[in-house]
């Protein structure tokens, strides 16, 4: 079903299910997010009606389009294009029951710049089919290519939306606006995760989506011991900011980590296990450099290794949106399979968290972090100075389009 719908199924044990929650907060947007777990045994392929559409409404995949600056003539072609395939889980659907293991370990999960809730749902369905909770944010801070805000009036009336821009690419020094986005983020990511504490302990949440989902029912289901964070590029930096700020978080995989918004003194101050999984053409030096920073720590676990033939939206759902001759012309897809790509990126990331989040029975091909395999490198493919460079020219070596400026 995956693969003819274009979103490709999980491949685990479990069926997947999936249902969006929104709430209000003391800041001015709350949280929002889309929760992907295990759900009990059915044929998905009859119950495609139960199936949610990829993009949740025209002004998500309109957001992409303005996201790539395509001209608006042309949006009736590229929606046609992208279409909007149902995503092989089930909405709403119940929770699994089963004894052993009680609990579901947990990941929080951050979008890149321009993207959405539902913009790594492969990688999330992969996460959910082999046992995990993933609850995936939908940031507020303007990197949301589109994103809103349900508003409940005090009289009772109606609840009004309200969308949240995109806040353009700032001209000159972009560090300031991007650093202060990460923090907003990784607070956010952590107030998520507050939110999933008050799941667990049975606490009446008001989800403004209005879903009719019994959220009693993860009353004691989360394993709130083992939790992790995972991101791609901007959700990359949120995952080390976030590591950072919330020691609840016991390990990270970032996917194609984009590392400028990060404060240089956080570096030496994370103490969590991380792993990097790059692509083979995203990264640049000064990128590189600042991952380094966070490699030689002794006695901590980091990791990084590259794909080969992988470009940056090879670890999202993109690469499995378009045939190979308009993918690779729009960099969606690289030189190798998309679906040998997500497998190496899926399995490492499930190595990599079974072994920190101190998983029984964890099976899993553990060579893959030590670069070992036909498409791995260990490391990276970046070529470095071996001179020694000052920081300030690190920090400024800029020399390949950020991520809002890659096309999707």
């Amino acid at each position: 079903m995956g693969s003819r719908l274009g979103i490709r199924a999980g491949t685990g044990p479990y069926n997947v299910g999936v249902t969006d929650i929104m709430t209000a907060g003391p800041d001015k947007h709350g949280v929002f997010l889309r929760l992907f777990y295990p759900t009990e045994p059915c044929d998905i392929r009859q119950r495609r009606h139960d199936c949610p559409t990829w993009t949740p409404s025209r002004q998500y995949l309109d957001g992409y389009l303005r996201f790539i600056a395509v001209p608006k003539w042309t949006y009736p072609l590229c929606r046609l294009i992208m279409g909007n395939p149902k995503v092989p889980a089930i909405l709403n659907a119940p929770l699994l029951k089963q004894e052993s293991p009680s609990k579901f370990p947990v990941i929080v999960f951050s979008h890149g710049m321009g993207g959405q809730r539902t913009t790594y749902t492969v990688v999330c369905l992969e996460m959910a089919s082999r046992g995990y909770l993933v609850a995936s944010i939908e940031h507020r801070d303007g990197s949301a290519s589109a994103t809103h805000v349900i508003r409940q009036e005090d009289d009772g009336k109606t609840p009004t939306v309200e969308w949240v821009p995109m806040i353009p690419k700032p001209e000159g020094d972009e560090f300031p606006v991007r650093n202060k986005q990460v923090h907003q983020r990784a607070d956010e990511m952590g107030h998520m995760l507050d939110l999933l504490v008050s799941i667990d302990q049975g606490s009446n949440i008001n989800n403004l989506c209005n879903t009719g989902m019994d959220l009693s029912q993860f009353k004691g289901k989360l394993d709130l011991d083992r939790v992790a964070a995972m991101g791609h590029s901007f959700g990359g930096a949120t995952s080390l900011v976030s590591l950072y700020k919330d020691t609840r978080l016991k390990c990270a995989v970032i996917l194609d980590g984009w590392m400028l918004p990060v404060d240089r003194e956080m570096y030496p101050q994370i103490s969590q296990p991380v792993l990097f999984i790059n692509t083979e053409v995203f990264h640049w030096p000064g990128n590189i450099v600042r991952m380094n920073r966070l490699m030689g720590r002794d006695g901590v676990d980091r990791k990084m290794i590259t794909i080969k033939g992988t470009v940056h939206q090879s670890q999202s759902d993109f690469t499995f949106l378009f045939g190979k001759f308009f993918g690779t012309r729009v960099q969606s897809r690289g030189a190798l399979d998309p679906h040998v790509a997500i497998d190496i990126n899926n399995e490492a990331s499930l190595a990599f968290l079974a072994k920190h989040l101190d998983l029984p029975g964890n099976d899993y091909n553990s060579a893959l972090l030590e670069g070992e395999g036909e498409h791995l490198i260990k490391g990276t493919n970046v070529k470095l100075d071996p001179r020694p460079a000052k920081e300030e020219q690190v920090d400024t070596s800029v020399e390949k389009p950020t991520p809002d400026e890659a096309k999707l």
